[in-house]
This record gives C-alpha cells, structure tokens and sequence, in this order.
C-alpha cells in the first residue's frame, strides 16, 4: 500500500469513526443533560401545598406539589362534583423543573387545584435519563392515576398545562381521563430536532446521523425516536387542544405548532401564535391575555363555563 492510499485509509477511518461517535454522544448528551434546580416552591408565594410522591409502570417514584385552589368552597356548587374540584397537572420543560414554572400556572391557582410534577430523571424525582416525551407518557398516566385516586379531585375533570417537552409528552400519553390539554411550545416530531443538533451538517448530509442516532436509542434505550411525533399522535388526541407558540421561538420552530394543528381535529383544537416570544416565552409577552386565553380555555372544557 502507498503512503497516498494509507493516508486515504486513515482520513476514511476518521470520518467513519466521527459519523458513529457523534450520533452516540449526541444521544447521550442528550438523555443525560445537565439539570437545573430552580429555587422557588408555593410556601415562597404563600401557599399552602403538599408534597407528593407516587409511581410510575415501570417503576419510578415522581415527586411532585400538590396545591390546594385558592377558593375550595367553589367546589360544591359545580354539578355533579360531590364537593371535588377540577384539577389540572403542569408540566416543566427540558431541562428544568417543576419550581421553574410555578410562577407560570399559579394564575390558574383561584379555580383549579394544581399538581406539578418533575417528570423522571429531572427535579426530585428519580429517573436515570431523559427520553424528552417518549417515555414521559408514563408519568403522565402516573399522574392522573394519582390524582384520580384523591378525594378532593373531581375525576372527570383533569387537564393539562404542559411546556415544551412536557406538552409533547401530554399529546403523545393521550390519556383518555384528560378532558382539556394546553400545550406551550411542543415540537411536531422528535426527529425534526435531532436533525436540528446536527445544524453544522449542510441539507441531506446530517440524516445518516439522524438515522444513527435513532438506532442508537433503539439499541441502548428501547426507544422508537419516531414514535414521538405529536403531529401524528394528535389525529387521535380526543381530549380539546389549545396550542400556543411563539413566532419568534428559536429552539422549536412555529412551523411545528402548524404542523400539529394541520392535524389535529379543528372542532376541539385552537391555535395561537404570540407575535415576538421566544421558546417558552409566550405568557411573560402577552401577559394577561395569556391568563385569559388559557383560563377561559381550560374552565370551558373543565367547568363548563367560562367567566
């Protein structure tokens, strides 16, 4: 062999050798973030709470609040409820916690009670990784479950605020006890945003290590990427759907929020677009109309009413 074709072998072990690393780090990073603990909790806003812990089907105990409605003496006079309040569970983003989005959801506080839960592997719950939606469907089912099984909680009325991540997660576990889900800045597909990681690679190129990476996480995780693709799931979505994006969010483009909505049942879904927010940024631009948009969503399809 010539020293030219030597060199030639070396360069292609190298390039082979970076197209099979890259899509296993990039997973790996992926699954295993680094976490951030947010420093606040309802005793910090006067509230009273309970901490709550239960498990999931495979067997991870979720931690998470549980805060009482600010008005529980309105219960009695819903009908039907026996006394029960409507409840909805807040879901964080990636790769947060539950204390990160507490200031968010506690305008819903006054009529519902609230549950937020730190998805596995994030906050105080117990988890090894992440799979960003796709396993996450199992602490959603854990949380209703949860919830379901309480005195104070009116069964038949359980919705969902959920963030980035956990508002893919809440389209993809689908549950058929949840009446009403706002979903704040999900992805469309999973794969969309693998691809995205992959942003240095220029057009077709980067979909070998997108396939990779998806082998990958069937390999070592049992995980079918694919699968989450809340664009896809939604056509099966029962429960009425309020998705919210922003128009200028640079980690998930708005075009997923189109995608999912294009798909999703138009009698039972709205879809808001909020000129100038970025990911996740939707309430803290549009202030109260966020609060009412979302409130007067969730106590339609929850209550009935809207005030």
């Amino acid at each position: 062999m010539s020293a030219g074709d030597r060199m030639n072998a070396i360069v292609f072990l190298w390039i082979a050798g970076a197209i099979a690393l890259l899509p296993l780090l990039n997973l790996g990073l992926g699954v295993h973030p680094p976490t951030f603990k947010t420093e606040d909790d309802p005793g910090r806003h006067g509230l009273h709470y309970e901490r709550v812990a239960f498990q999931t089907a495979d067997g991870l105990t979720l931690r998470g609040w549980f805060i009482p409605a600010a008005s529980p003496e309105e219960a009695s006079r819903e009908p039907g409820a026996g006394g029960r309040r409507a409840t909805v569970v807040v879901g964080h983003g990636y790769p947060f916690d539950k204390a990160n989005i507490l200031s968010h959801a506690l305008f819903l506080h006054d009529r519902f009670h609230l549950l937020l839960v730190d998805f596995r592997y994030f906050g105080e719950s117990e988890g090894f990784y992440t799979t960003a939606g796709l396993l996450e469907t199992r602490d959603v089912e854990a949380a209703v479950s949860y919830l379901k099984a309480r005195t104070d909680v009116d069964p038949r009325r359980i919705g969902a605020m959920g963030f980035s991540m956990s508002a893919a997660a809440f389209i993809l576990a689908r549950p058929p006890d949840m009446k009403a889900i706002v979903a704040d800045s999900s992805y469309a597909t999973l794969e969309d945003l693998v691809g995205r990681q992959f942003f240095f690679l220029p057009g077709p190129t980067k979909w070998p290590l997108v396939t990779l990476t998806k082998v990958y996480g069937r390999l070592l995780l049992g995980v079918d990427i694919e699968s989450a693709a809340p664009a896809q799931v939604v056509r099966e979505l029962k429960a009425p759907l309020l998705i919210i994006h922003g128009e200028a969010d640079s980690q998930i483009p708005v075009e997923h929020a189109r995608e999912i909505y294009a798909n999703a049942d138009p009698a039972t879904t709205e879809l808001w677009m909020v000129p100038g927010a970025d990911h996740g940024q939707a309430h803290m631009v549009a202030g109260p109309r966020y609060e009412v948009r979302v409130s007067t969503f969730l106590e339609r399809h929850l209550y009935g009413t809207a005030r």
